[in-house]
């Protein structure tokens, strides 16, 4: 099957209706004990993990650095690959220094007073996205075009553009949305970083969306480098980065690291670097388990028969997180098809 010439809501499906009742939901490619036989494995052993940001700002929009300049901090600090995404200007895919570029751009359609306005980052489009600003632009139509173009589409900074969870609800073909967003927080904006209770919104009305961090950098004046997604694939290409992203092997992150998520429909197990906590989020509104103490790196979660859905933070000392997608639980789940 050739996965580029299949459409991007063919390819990619934000809730699997028909995962197993016990399925490792992520695992560490470094772990090498035997895996049940009944369990599902959806992240390979002995693939290669690649950190990433894909959403940064540059002068050929409004940003303060040149690309150039912008490619010389992520790759001081460790990046393998970013996603150059200037406002309505599409960058091509690329190498530079041995960090891989690919294609981006962030696109956005409303006027924030008879529309509402939505930002969608594309990433890794294999042609040039034909779009022009018109007051009829609908959010739709962007991801359709940057689906169209084999790319990737990312909701952006729900919670700083105020979007309305039910309306996004109804947007087909989002890779995901932006957990995290840098840019959106203190001191370069109000306290709307954060989107996570969209997450969890979306997935109690039985929607799961994957979480994104990024830092969306404009003024790298201390918003660099501090997001980011960490994606297991085989290589560092840009094909081998999308099909991980369609299949949904990463986790977004501001430091703290996921080993392992497992469930065999009954518990939640998770291994990840000593933090402080351990969350689990459900619709269940109050459960004596929710919070676990990180520091020994693992903890364990009983599912209840109210949850359809648990998402995983992990927080260290330092208030950083990371973020594990919701899953479905109790064959609770709506895929991006329907």
């Amino acid at each position: 099957m050739d996965l580029n010439a299949m459409r991007f809501k063919d390819k990619i499906r934000i809730a699997d209706a028909g995962r197993s009742a016990c399925a490792v939901l992520y695992k560490n490619h470094n772990t090498s004990e035997w895996m049940d036989k009944n369990m599902e494995e959806l992240l390979g052993q002995g693939k290669n993990w690649y950190k990433g940001n894909l959403h940064m700002h540059t002068t050929h929009s409004d940003g303060s650095v040149s690309p150039q300049e912008a490619l010389k901090i992520y790759k001081k600090a460790g990046y393998d690959f970013v996603a150059m995404t200037d406002h309505w200007m599409q960058s091509q895919c690329g190498m530079w220094n041995g960090m891989l570029i690919l294609s981006g751009c962030e696109w956005d359609a409303g006027d924030m007073v008879h529309t509402p306005v939505y930002h969608i980052v594309g990433v890794g489009m294999e042609r040039k996205v034909k779009l022009a600003r018109s007051v009829s632009l609908t959010p739709q139509d962007i991801i359709d075009e940057i689906d169209g173009a084999g790319g990737l589409a990312i909701l952006a900074h729900p919670a700083w553009s105020l979007t309305d969870p039910r309306e996004a609800m109804k947007l087909t073909g989002l890779a995901g949305a932006e957990v995290y967003n840098t840019m959106s927080g203190l001191p370069w904006n109000g306290s709307r970083a954060d989107a996570s209770l969209y997450f969890d919104l979306w997935a109690s009305w039985g929607k799961m969306v994957r979480c994104i961090a990024s830092d969306d950098s404009h003024g790298y004046s201390g918003e660099q480098t501090k997001s980011y997604i960490m994606v297991n694939a085989d290589d560092c290409t840009a094909s081998g980065l999308h099909r991980s992203l369609c299949d949904g092997h990463f986790y977004a992150s501001q430091g703290p690291r996921f080993e392992s998520v497992s469930t065999d429909g009954k518990t939640v197990e998770v291994d990840c670097s000593s933090v402080k906590y351990i969350v689990f989020y459900s619709n269940t509104v109050w459960c004596k388990d929710r919070i676990a103490d990180g520091s020994e790196g693992h903890a364990s979660y009983t599912v209840k028969d109210t949850d359809k859905f648990v998402r995983i933070e992990i927080i260290d000392g330092q208030g950083r997180k990371a973020w594990y997608s919701p899953f479905a639980v109790n064959n609770e789940c709506k895929s991006d098809k329907d």
